[in-house]
């Protein structure tokens, strides 16, 4: 072989094909059609001059040189196209509702342990008065007389955007803590962080009610509660899912189980902290203000509820979610 009469004859189309290629690791959409064309010519040749320089020259810079050409090029054809920003976002809403259905038995199983957990306390402290010592923490005293007081305190918007910044701080990280020790805790941890939550809402329910304050109660928390509590349970389910890959791994190990889930662990948990913004907003601005009588606040969220079902249940179906639903011809 003729390595410089090669090199010579060829070296003008690979000088080309190199342009060519910043131009489209740049931006394909800024080629000409006829630069198109040169680029998938000269990749064909840039190929077959690759072939000819691994099986006839022992030039190992050349052989480089083209390998890397020919790489780019490749990369640059068949890399997949940009999707824009909104359809990248309707994207991932869509894959969380499909990720929430896909996982609906921790999702629900994490929902029954919550209320299970608020309507056991609430029974307990009916049947046996007593146990507020237990279940009525210390700590939220204060917190269970500001709403056995049934008033809230004005807020200008100064304070309910300090109010506001404070939930969208603190919730998505105690959220992002409750999925997340599933891993480390065999899913023990999280159960126990979704049971103590929900005791703290029947013990504060049942106190209350006690003064006649439960409507007050249940309206004030609805309208930023459907998406908050839902943030709450949704966190909980990618813990049970992670404790029990940890569980029960099947025939794979541990860490191959863990790996298997994690996809879906982590859209449950950016899923959790997305519901917990959404619901700092309600919150700071209308769960909490005196002036918006609690019926308009009750239909706010069941419209909510509503809502939220029918996303949790239909939205961004898959080919074969859709062909699950699609009855069957007779």
């Amino acid at each position: 072989m003729n390595e410089q009469g090669f090199v010579d004859k060829r070296e003008a189309d690979w000088q080309k094909l190199t342009k060519l290629c910043d131009k489209a690791e740049g931006r394909a959409s800024k080629m000409t059609p006829e630069e198109v064309k040169d680029f998938i010519r000269l990749y064909r040749r840039a190929s077959t001059d690759l072939s000819i320089a691994r099986t006839r020259s022992t030039n190992l810079v050349l052989v480089s040189f083209l390998n890397d050409i020919v790489g780019r090029t490749y990369g640059a054809l068949y890399r997949a196209p940009r999707v824009g920003f909104f359809r990248s976002l309707l994207a991932a809403i869509a894959l969380s509702a499909q990720t929430f259905r896909r996982n609906k038995a921790f999702v629900f199983t994490s929902a029954a342990i919550f209320f299970g957990s608020a309507f056991f306390s609430y029974g307990c402290l009916v049947a046996f008065p007593a146990t507020s010592q237990v279940l009525v923490p210390k700590s939220y005293e204060e917190t269970f007389d500001h709403w056995k007081s049934g008033t809230f305190e004005e807020r200008n918007a100064s304070q309910s955007a300090m109010a506001w910044g404070m939930y969208a701080s603190n919730n998505p990280k105690v959220s992002i803590v409750a999925g997340a020790v599933g891993a480390g805790t065999f899913g023990t941890l999280s159960i126990y962080m979704l049971f103590e939550n929900g005791a703290i809402l029947g013990s504060l329910a049942h106190e209350v009610a006690q003064v006649g304050k439960l409507d007050f109660l249940l309206s004030s928390i609805a309208p930023h509660g459907v998406p908050e509590l839902s943030g709450a349970i949704v966190a909980g389910s990618a813990g049970l899912l992670l404790g029990w890959a940890l569980v029960n791994p099947g025939r794979r190990s541990r860490g191959k189980a863990l790996q298997a889930v994690g996809k879906d662990a982590i859209v449950l948990l950016s899923t959790s902290v997305i519901l917990m913004f959404i619901a700092a907003p309600i919150e700071g601005f209308f769960s909490f203000n005196p002036h918006v009588p609690g019926f308009v606040k009750v239909t706010v969220a069941l419209i909510s509820v509503a809502a939220w079902a029918t996303f949790w249940s239909r939205y961004g179906l898959s080919d074969e979610e859709k062909a699950r639903f699609k009855p069957s011809a007779a």
